[in-house]
């Protein structure tokens, strides 16, 4: 039996052009999948292993050592105690091997060996030449359109086969059998489907491969592509930089009488690129990237991830862009939520916004409208920063001598004691309730509980919008927490 282990080992690695390691891994993997299919009702955690000199083999069933209380598997599993009283020293997370003796592989059992082997040696084979094909390959598959699978594209591409879900599919594009199409292969996180490499046309990547391919200035590194924001098949942002002042680099990229970016739009179905210029400056960023519509002022929450722009009333519907499109990207681009405005609109929530806050410092501060206007003027919009902020920020205030700033910060400082002692319960409550969530500052509960938010269950049922509104916090953090809390509190069950 040992000699014709070695014999078959040998044919099929030569037959197959394979290294002998991998049949050998291949039979290993067969025996065991053989010797498990004897233990009838069991379900046990076996391994084969074959002497590479000598061709024989023994076969070791093996028992994880888990405690009393979490033991529930025999087949695989040893109780400590068991564990213990049968081996003596044992401790949790040991692993108990026992040899048994090699199966008597009958007519049925060697047959289901050698179709196990066939498959592992087929797989091994395709993984070759899968390696084989990336190692050449720059992230852009090219082939024919063979054949349609439930709406995936199946595409050959030589001696692979890729796969076009119909999820990475350009949007209303038409592919019909014959057809040559590219999309991008995502080498770090390779997804195989029935032993088809997945490719993309929907990805960023993918418009940033088609740059490379049509523009030599980003192929060479001279030109940098900081950013991209894609809806595939209608619209795309790009944003590119560069070191060298020779270069123009969104002229580079769009080409003379827009050769160059026409070329990347036709091999994504007429997706209409929008290159822009990439500036270190948020708000110098967005303003690129909302151009060609003018902007009357910006206002950038660097904090919130928010930023606020106002356009002439007669421009809010371009700044917009149809269904909200334009936006949406320039958005996702500079990584912030967005809120576009007309003149009007913005003046009117300015006065509403300007009202509540006088009204917040007349009744917490027991001053004039005259001061609270002012400490919102010189940008004090909460109560918290009135009263912990250094006594020289008030100071600088021309209105304001020392005994006046003192006095206010005083006054602060109490009002927000007389809270913390009004609602310790409540805020206590909520602090347990949002444990095993995060772990808020007093300031963050008291801000969360006079919105009445005082249950997880009032937590999570706000938005991301509703949450930045109460407390000072970025949307991917704010929806990251209110999806946590829904989870934590049943709220999918």
């Amino acid at each position: 039996m040992s000699k014709d282990v070695l014999l078959l080992v040998d044919v099929l690695a030569k037959e197959k052009n394979l290294d002998k390691e991998v049949v050998f891994d291949s039979l290993e993997k067969a025996l065991a999948i053989a010797t498990k299919k004897s233990f009838e009702g069991e379900f046990p955690d076996i391994e084969v292993t074959v002497d590479r000199v000598t061709g024989k083999y023994k076969t070791v069933r093996k028992w994880t050592v888990t405690s009393d209380v979490d033991f529930y598997d025999d087949d695989k599993e040893l109780s400590l105690s068991d564990a213990t009283e049968k081996y003596g020293e044992a401790e949790i997370g040991d692993v108990i091997e026992e040899e048994i003796e090699n199966i008597d592989l009958g007519r049925v059992s060697a047959q289901a060996a050698r179709n196990i082997i066939a498959q592992k040696i087929k797989d091994a084979e395709r993984d070759v030449v899968l390696r084989e094909y990336l190692s050449r390959n720059r992230g852009v598959v090219i082939g024919k359109v063979r054949k349609f699978e439930r709406g995936n594209a199946i595409v050959d591409c030589g001696r692979v086969e890729a796969i076009i879900m119909k999820s990475d599919q350009i949007p209303g594009e038409v592919l019909q059998p014959g057809d040559q199409v590219k999309g991008y292969l995502n080498k770090d996180d390779l997804v195989v489907k029935n032993g088809r490499i997945s490719i993309s046309r929907t990805s960023n990547e993918f418009l940033r491969k088609l740059l490379e391919s049509n523009v030599p200035e980003v192929a060479s590194g001279r030109v940098e592509v900081y950013g991209i924001a894609r809806e595939p098949g209608v619209r795309a942002k790009v944003a590119v930089a560069t070191t060298d002042s020779r270069i123009d680099a969104k002229g580079a990229c769009i080409g003379f009488r827009n050769q160059r970016i026409d070329s990347v739009s036709a091999e994504l179905a007429g997706e209409n690129i929008d290159v822009i210029d990439y500036d270190p400056d948020l708000a110098k960023y967005t303003m690129n990237a909302l151009a060609p519509a003018e902007i009357k002022s910006i206002v950038v929450d660097e904090e919130k991830r928010a930023i606020e722009v106002v356009v002439e009333d007669d421009k809010l519907g371009s700044a917009i862009g149809p269904d909200g499109i334009n936006v949406r990207l320039v958005s996702k681009l500079v990584g912030c939520v967005i809120d576009i405005l007309g003149e009007t609109e913005a003046g009117n929530l300015h006065v509403r916004e300007q009202s509540e806050l006088v009204g917040m410092f007349n009744s917490a501060l027991d001053v004039d409208d005259e001061i609270s206007e002012i400490l919102i003027k010189n940008g004090f919009t909460t109560l918290e920063e009135v009263a912990y902020v250094e006594l020289s920020e008030l100071l600088n205030i021309e209105e304001f001598d020392e005994d006046l700033a003192k006095e206010l910060q005083d006054r602060a400082k109490t009002k927000l004691l007389t809270k913390n002692m009004l609602h310790k319960d409540e805020m206590d409550h909520l602090a347990e309730n949002l444990n095993n969530v995060v772990k808020f500052s007093r300031e963050v509960l008291l801000q969360l509980v006079e919105k009445d938010v005082k249950t997880i269950n009032d937590f999570a049922d706000l938005s991301g919008d509703e949450l930045r509104d109460i407390i000072s916090i970025d949307l991917e953090t704010a929806n990251k927490l209110i999806l946590k809390a829904r989870e934590v509190s049943g709220y999918f069950d």
